[in-house]
């Protein structure tokens, strides 16, 4: 399905330099007049910006790639897909790779249209997270502050969050703008990202 004009589908890839698996988080933004490639280069600067994504990942881990499917007027995406070389600034013991902190795309619609997640792979530090999954509450904040850093950069540079619908049982309507970003206090697994 192709993109709304004047939105980005952004997919980012992680890689770990122990793992030769990535792992992607996917978003839309919307592209204030950009290019594919600006837009790009947007949200490689937001995810490295100080205070942002790449300060609580490890420098075992970077950016390896980002993909951007941009809406034209016309029937197909343009699409710009690049290799990255941005990487993590923290020294930290990791979780396992099917371990991810859950991130909350909060909106103002409401149902299930109306949010959307990203799981964040090796974010935050293994000894904040207690036995049962929960994070640490001092890093809960710190995470959040992360974030939402990330958050507020995009839309500095041009490329605020948007929610980008797909065909359901309900009609999908225009893109969605992302209101805030937050952090689940439990942590999450997803079993694709296990080794076998």
């Amino acid at each position: 399905m192709a993109t709304h004009f004047g939105f980005a589908d952004i997919s980012v890839w992680f890689t770990h330099s122990t793992d030769p698996r990535p792992a992607a988080i996917t978003f839309g933004v919307a592209s204030d007049g950009k290019d594919a490639n600006q837009v790009w280069s947007a949200v490689l600067g937001a995810l490295g910006q100080t205070g942002s994504i790449l300060t609580k990942m490890p420098t075992t881990v970077k950016v390896s790639r980002i993909r951007v499917s941009y809406g034209t007027d016309g029937d197909e995406d343009e699409v710009y897909d690049m290799p990255a070389a941005a990487a993590g600034t923290t020294a930290l013991s990791q979780l396992p790779p099917n371990c991810a902190v859950l991130v909350h795309k909060r909106t103002q619609r409401g149902g299930r249209r109306g949010r959307g997640r990203i799981f964040l792979p090796w974010f935050g530090g293994e000894t904040k997270v207690n036995d049962n999954g929960t994070l640490d509450s001092a890093e809960l904040v710190a995470m959040n502050t992360c974030v939402n850093a990330f958050y507020t950069d995009l839309s500095a540079r041009g490329v605020p969050m948007f929610l980008l619908h797909q065909p359901g049982l309900s009609a999908p309507g225009l893109p969605t703008a992302v209101t805030s970003l937050a952090v689940d206090p439990v942590i999450s697994s997803q079993r694709r990202r296990l080794h076998r």
